[in-house]
């Protein structure tokens, strides 16, 4: 029951964060200088224009907490979490022009969240977590997985193409092993029409990825 929960609130933090975000992006609450992240590198001026391409995003800020750090390129900002959620980036300056992605306010983000194997195999938990989002989204579709390090910790990678609303999304998961049964998931989001914009960005990102000890 335990792990059950553990994949449903893994789901919740790579999918359905979308409808978070865009409350968050909506009610314009930011929170790059909160309290908790006064460690974090100073707020980049963003200068450019609205676009969905990477070229602004060359110098990176980096979102330190007491557990890991992260790069957030410029022209992204952190925003404020739903509860059991450690960090949550949004592309606040996306210009979209997909009509239903337009309707739901959707932005591209990517989040952070942490969970536990309790016992379980790494296997065990990537097939549990891809069994839940095959529940949630019947016509998913997986590509692209592989066993990686990223920064001296076991990681892996996959892809997946999903389907809600109307919308089609693209979303990279990177589930990365931390210490004794910890496990950290950073799970991207995009449209499936821009992510050749992204899929270069996503995966500095994750490589930026450290665990603290």
């Amino acid at each position: 029951m335990k792990n059950k929960l553990i994949i449903i609130i893994s789901v919740v933090a790579v999918v359905v964060l979308a409808a978070v975000s865009f409350y968050f992006i909506n009610k314009n609450k930011p929170s790059i200088n909160s309290p908790e992240n006064a460690s974090e590198a100073p707020q980049a001026t963003e200068s450019a224009a609205e676009t969905n391409s990477p070229v602004a995003e060359q110098t990176p800020k980096k979102l330190v907490t007491d557990d890991f750090s992260v790069d957030i390129p410029t022209g992204w900002e952190k925003i404020e979490p739903p509860t059991g959620i450690s960090a949550m980036i949004v592309k606040t300056n996306e210009n979209i022009t997909d009509p239903a992605a337009q309707k739901a306010n959707f932005k591209s983000y990517f989040a952070v969240s942490h969970n536990s194997l309790k016992e379980a195999s790494m296997d065990t938990y990537l097939n549990d977590l891809k069994n839940e989002l095959k529940k949630t989204f019947p016509t998913a579709v997986f590509s692209n997985e592989q066993n990686t390090i990223i920064n001296n910790s076991p990681a892996h990678a996959m892809e997946a193409d999903l389907t809600q609303q109307g919308i089609n999304y693209k979303v990279l998961l990177v589930v990365i092993k931390g210490q004794g049964e910890d496990i950290w998931v950073v799970s991207f989001n995009t449209l499936q029409s821009i992510w050749n914009g992204y899929k270069e960005v996503f995966g500095d990102i994750a490589k930026s990825f450290i665990v603290k000890i």
